[in-house]
Order: structure tokens, then C-alpha cells, then sequence
């Protein structure tokens, strides 16, 4: 049996011990419910319910998984893989949570976070036909600090049509960064497109136990992929000498505006790049909850 076809077939039985548990059924039951309940059981760390959970919103939203296949020819014929990013993009929104802000609902919520997971993806690819020669230096431990705006706060704006899903994803990504520099906020505007255009993520590996319908609980491991502050602050270290002159090919910006921040950047020890990344990422979760 081919693994999408097992895979379904895991996902169904999983749906089917949730309807019988709790009653509720993934193709009726409001998105935002289910989405609440595997928040809640990721919150109590139940992982025996965010398998039900999760299985129930991925058959619900199975039908993205022959879209992202169509939009991503260049990452071969295995289904299972868009499963997978499926899977990515349903736990990215539980990380952010938008639809309890009552800007988005449910359906919006995992429609855009499924199609960051696939510019990542996508990314991904891409990385070797133009990623810069970065070195490797040493870390100090990060210090959090707090911001005022971030690039969430054009995502509340966001009218999510299925044509904004699947669309230009550099573009969109430049857009959002433009936002940044337009506020005078030219470090987090070099921040976010380090973030962007740059494999800033790593591969986490997780074994968690399911309970089939008969009862018996089996082991599975489940891969994601997570940021990566690590990775993210060795490339802001060690921007190449050519960076300003790609980042004024890509944006709307002043020079000196420019080089002041590039200066900041570059002159900030490890430490201080840890802070103007936490600054930038704690806002913009902040702004997805508020």
C-alpha cells in the first residue's frame, strides 16, 4: 500500500475515535472548534488529542493537498510529501492562533499559514542557486526584549482569496518588508527578508504515541520544521559585503537610512543579534494575538 494511502487511512481512523469520543465529526464541525481543541490539548501537552485533532483538520483540508502538488512541480511526485507541509501548515497556525482575533477565520488561518509552509518549502529549494557563503561563529546567550510593530500587523489586513494563497510569494514577502521600511524600521526590514529568503529552519524529530481504534497504542516519530534563531543570527553576522547593494535592488529605500542600519547590523555582537531578532519575532507574534 502506497504511504499517502496509509496515511489516509491512519487520518480517518484517527477522525472517526474523535467523533466517537467527543462527537465531533471533521467534514461538519466548525474549523474553529477543532482548531481550538488541538490548541488546547498542545497547551496540556495531550498529545494522544492532538492526534485526533490534527488527523480531523487534515482530512478537512485534504483538498490542499493536490494544490500545493500543482503549485510545486519542481518537488517531485510523492503526495505524501504535501501531506506533510499540510500537517506544517495546520501546526503554524496554532502557533499563531489569528482566527481567535476575530480578523480571519479558521479556513483563512490555515489557508495562509499552508502557503507560507509552501514558500518555505520552496525556499528551501531554491537556496543553493543564489545562498551567499556564510561563516560559522559562536553564540552568546540571547537576551528577549519587546518592540512595537511588526509585519503581522499587515497580515490582519490580508484578504485571503484562494488567488493570494498560491501566489507570488517573493513578491508578497518584499511587500511586507516594505511596510517595515516605510515605518523607518530598516533593521527589522533586514531581519524579516534574512527570514525569508534564507534557510533559517531545521528539521525536529518527535516520537509521540497514538491510540489506534482498537485500543492499542503504538509509537510514531513525526518530523516538523522549526525556526532556527541559531542559523537566522549567523547569517545577519556575516552579510556579505554586496547585501546593501541587493537590498536597494529589492526595495524602496534611503542610502543613509540604509547603511545606518547595515552599520547597526554589522557592528552588534552576537548578544545584540539575538535581541533585535527577538524583538522583531515577539511582535509579531504579539500583533497575531492582540
Amino acid at each position: 500500500m502506497k504511504v499517502i494511502n496509509m496515511l489516509f487511512r491512519d487520518l480517518r481512523a484517527n477522525a472517526i475515535q474523535l467523533k466517537n469520543e467527543l462527537g465531533i465529526a471533521y467534514d461538519t464541525e466548525k474549523v474553529e472548534t477543532m482548531l481550538d481543541g488541538l490548541c488546547e490539548a498542545l497547551d496540556n501537552e495531550n498529545k494522544y488529542l492532538v492526534n485526533l485533532y490534527v488527523s480531523a483538520l487534515m482530512l478537512r483540508f485534504w483538498y490542499l493537498v493536490a494544490k500545493l502538488k500543482a503549485k510545486s512541480p519542481g518537488h517531485g511526485d510523492d503526495t505524501s510529501e504535501f501531506a506533510y507541509w499540510l500537517y506544517e501548515g495546520i501546526m503554524y497556525a496554532c502557533k499563531y492562533r489569528a482566527w481567535q482575533t476575530k480578523k480571519v477565520n479558521g479556513t483563512q488561518a490555515i489557508h495562509q499559514c499552508v502557503n507560507t509552509i509552501r514558500l518555505q518549502h520552496h525556499y528551501d529549494s531554491n537556496l543553493d542557486k543564489h545562498r551567499a557563503n556564510y561563516n560559522t561563529m559562536s553564540l552568546d546567550d540571547p537576551i528577549g526584549d519587546a518592540d512595537k510593530d511588526s509585519f503581522a500587523d499587515t497580515l490582519e489586513d490580508e484578504r485571503y482569496t484562494d488567488s493570494a494563497y498560491m501566489g507570488d510569494g517573493d513578491a508578497a514577502a518584499r511587500d511586507i518588508i516594505q511596510i517595515y521600511i516605510n515605518k523607518k524600521q530598516i533593521v527589522e526590514a533586514i531581519i524579516l527578508d534574512t527570514i525569508a529568503f534564507n534557510d533559517v529552519e531545521h528539521e525536529v524529530k518527535e516520537t509521540v504515541e497514538v491510540t489506534r481504534p482498537d485500543g492499542t497504542i503504538v509509537k510514531k516519530t513525526t518530523k516538523h520544521r522549526e525556526f532556527w534563531p541559531f542559523r537566522c543570527v549567523q547569517i545577519l553576522a556575516s552579510l556579505p559585503d554586496d547585501y546593501g547593494k541587493y537590498f536597494e535592488t529589492n526595495y524602496r529605500v534611503s542610502s543613509v537610512e540604509l547603511d545606518a542600519a547595515l552599520t547597526a547590523v554589522r557592528t552588534a555582537n552576537n548578544q545584540k543579534l539575538y535581541r533585535f531578532l527577538r524583538k522583531t519575532l515577539a511582535t509579531a507574534k504579539d500583533s497575531l494575538r492582540n
